[in-house]
């Protein structure tokens, strides 16, 4: 029988949370008594094992436990009641309503990050746009599940997945892969003992392999679905096995054995009312008896398909007589309300159009007048910034340059005067005659007074201006800037990472005055014992960490006051772009992180 079982859309559950209920229990009773999250998933798990037999009660309860678990704010419970919903709408054919609710479930699992909900949502999604036609979104929500599966070893569940696979590929005349994707299913299935699932899986497998017209293979496959229905007594599964079987012993000329198969197939399914396989096993026999002659048996065969059929009529139309008595009713209430409200919004219908057009054009008037407001305030703003930016350009360049004029003049000027004196007190030392050894010591001090005010000219003048700046990059002169502090009583540590290229000079320049300016705010407040400055070049930006762990300063008291200090460092921050961050406690000790984009 070229027939595939219909995929599968799976609910998540937890067996701790699965009660075995009569199905004489009422629905009614679970609906009073939710509590908590065990009363919840009582009534979901109830109204999921009888979705088939009361869909619209299972519906209506379902939306209570919905309500009561947002409430609650349980969210397994959430997500299990919206997928009964989605179940629902998709068994009545409603697919758009049944894939709005498993895209909510969706979202439910991922807000919780719970995988296994994930990828029960995700296959149920898949199978709604099965349904939809809409195969490139099956074949990849599908994938999604399945990789899920595979990365969580969620075994169980894998074996459906690989199963709907099998029948997306199957739809899409990709028999080949179908089979594969069946035969994988099948080993997971029989491998976890679930034989219904394995009975069903072996029969698709059969199918496929009859429609790549390997025939032989087939009948083997369905040999081996009816041996495990058999063995656990699945009655439908052997019916349609049996049909399975019976439709390839026909294909291969084997008469007989397809009559005794057929014959067997219909048996079953009359003791369990499975009218499908019924009107399909009596048209083939039909078929089979013309053939070979016995126009009796065609026509009786004939007429119990005719007559099976006309049943499934029959029911399904009494069915729908009523429904369309309700629907007949309900649209005549709906057709006389709406000729009332009509005649009443045709008398109002003039004076609101123009009232709307009104407010419309006043709407336009007003966006248009505000966004031609807003286009000149930001004008303004950015002349003001570029104003700022070059104001504070030129007093930062005004600023450095004065620094090079007094660190020349230190260097050039005060700093060669007093080499030079040293000089000539060192060359009338032997022409004095000192008259004991205290007058001699106290020249020496002097000559050691002028070389250490040489010293300090020196130094000062370099900080100024360093040529280790100039000559060797950043981190370099930082370097040689914490050296000649290193004999102070303050351990200073330095870690460089990325500045063996040089960065532009003027950043260079700026970076160097920030570093060295909050080095001299920990000298001379902080009390410190340890200084750490971290000095990163990343792709995209500069990093510098400056921590000590001196008494630590309130950071809103010291802007208040003059704060020169941290105002300096500050707008050289924003000159390059930057942020800075402060966090300071008293007795806590200092911690800045400085960012420069690049």
């Amino acid at each position: 029988m070229k027939k595939i079982i219909l995929s599968t859309c799976i609910l998540l559950t937890y067996t701790s949370f699965i009660t075995a209920q009569n199905t004489a229990d009422s629905l009614q009773i679970y609906s009073k008594t939710l509590s908590d999250s065990v009363s919840i998933n009582k009534l979901i798990n109830y109204c999921f094992q009888h979705i088939n037999e009361i869909p619209d009660q299972a519906y209506a309860n379902s939306e209570i436990a919905l309500t009561k678990s947002k409430e609650l704010k349980l969210y397994y419970c959430e997500a299990r009641a919206t997928t009964n919903l989605g179940a629902i709408q998709a068994l009545k054919g409603n697919y758009s309503n049944a894939l709005q609710f498993y895209l909510e479930c969706l979202k439910i699992w991922e807000k919780t990050n719970n995988q296994q909900g994930i990828m029960l949502s995700k296959n149920n999604i898949a199978q709604v746009y099965g349904y939809l036609k809409k195969t490139e979104l099956e074949y990849q929500f599908l994938k999604e599940a399945e990789q899920i599966a595979l990365n969580n070893g969620f075994q169980d569940d894998l074996g459906l997945i690989k199963l709907n696979l099998s029948i997306y590929y199957a739809n899409k005349g990709d028999y080949r892969n179908a089979f594969k994707e069946q035969s994988i299913s099948n080993e997971i299935n029989l491998k976890l003992n679930k034989l219904s699932i394995a009975s069903l899986g072996f029969s698709n497998a059969g199918a496929y392999l009859f429609y790549l017209k390997k025939i032989d293979s087939a009948i083997l496959y369905y040999r081996h679905s009816e041996n495990i229905a058999i063995k656990i007594n699945d009655k439908k599964g052997i019916a349609v096995s049996s049909a399975n079987i019976a439709e390839a012993f026909q294909n291969n000329g084997s008469i007989d054995s397809s009559i005794f198969y057929y014959t067997r197939a219909i048996n079953i399914s009359q003791s369990i009312g499975l009218k499908d396989i019924l009107v399909f096993s009596y048209e083939q026999l039909a078929l089979l008896y013309r053939k070979t002659g016995d126009y009796n048996k065609a026509f009786q065969y004939a007429d119990l398909k005719q007559l099976v059929k006309d049943s499934i009529l029959n029911s399904t139309a009494t069915k729908q007589l009523a429904e369309m008595q309700i629907k007949y009713e309900t649209e005549k209430k709906e057709k006389k309300i709406n000729q009332q409200n009509f005649e009443i919004s045709k008398r109002n219908y003039w004076i609101g159009g123009l009232s709307i057009s009104f407010v419309l054009i006043s709407l336009l008037v007003y966006s248009f007048n505000h966004r031609k407001q807003l286009k000149k305030e930001a004008e303004n703003q950015l002349r003001l910034r570029k104003s700022e930016e070059l104001a504070t350009k030129a007093v930062l360049e005004a600023e450095e340059n004065e620094r090079i004029r007094i660190a020349s003049d230190l260097h050039d000027g005060i700093g060669q005067m007093m080499s030079v004196a040293k000089m000539n007190l060192s060359a009338i030392e032997d022409e004095i005659p000192f008259i004991d050894i205290d007058q001699k010591n106290k020249y020496l001090n002097a000559i050691a007074l002028v070389d250490d005010s040489c010293k300090e000219v020196r130094i000062i003048s370099h900080n100024m201006m360093p040529n280790a700046l100039i000559k060797a990059g950043l981190a370099n002169a930082v370097r040689k800037f914490l050296d000649d502090l290193h004999n102070r009583a303050i351990k200073i540590n330095l870690y460089t990472e990325g500045l063996n290229e040089r960065i532009d000079a003027n950043t260079e320049i700026i970076l160097y005055r920030i570093i060295q300016e909050t080095v001299a705010n920990v000298f001379k407040h902080a009390n410190a014992s340890i200084l750490d400055i971290t000095l990163i070049k990343e792709p995209l930006c500069i990093n510098i960490i400056i921590e000590d762990n001196g008494k630590g300063f309130d950071l809103k008291q010291a802007k208040n006051k003059d704060g020169i200090g941290l105002k300096n460092i500050e707008s050289r921050v924003n000159f390059l772009k930057g942020t800075i961050e402060w966090d300071s406690k008293i007795g806590k000790g200092t911690v800045v992180v400085i960012n420069i984009p690049c």
